[in-house]
């Protein structure tokens, strides 16, 4: 009898520390997927601050920097090119957002014509 009983402590305890396991798991993916979303908002908010500013000057090669939410976004412009009269930027956003010993990037990428 006692021995039934220790087997079946036995399997309840490795029961149990899988259970902790698959919680702890699930607990780091919850913290990455929201360092995610926040560093894809906060490149989203300075790509359209920096759309918003080409849309009146299409030659501002100034970079854009914001904090939102305690995550970092940057807009740069790397290129410019002018063809035919008709003026193509790119506009590269990058969020960044660290916490919990886990660091995220998101990068955005768009094309702005005048």
């Amino acid at each position: 009898m006692l021995l039934s009983v220790l087997f079946i402590l036995l399997i309840l305890s490795a029961l149990m520390a899988a259970m902790v396991t698959l919680s702890g798991q699930s607990s780091r993916q919850l913290a990455y997927e929201t360092l995610a979303l926040k560093a894809r908002l906060a490149a989203e908010s300075v790509l359209e601050q920096k759309v918003f500013v080409l849309l009146d000057k299409i030659t501002e090669n100034e970079t854009i920097t914001s904090d939102v939410a305690g995550c970092e976004g940057n807009a740069s412009v790397p290129n410019t090119d002018t063809v035919a009269g008709v003026t193509q930027v790119n506009v590269i956003a990058t969020g960044t957002c660290i916490g919990g010993g886990i660091a995220v990037i998101r990068n955005i990428e768009v094309e702005v014509i005048e």
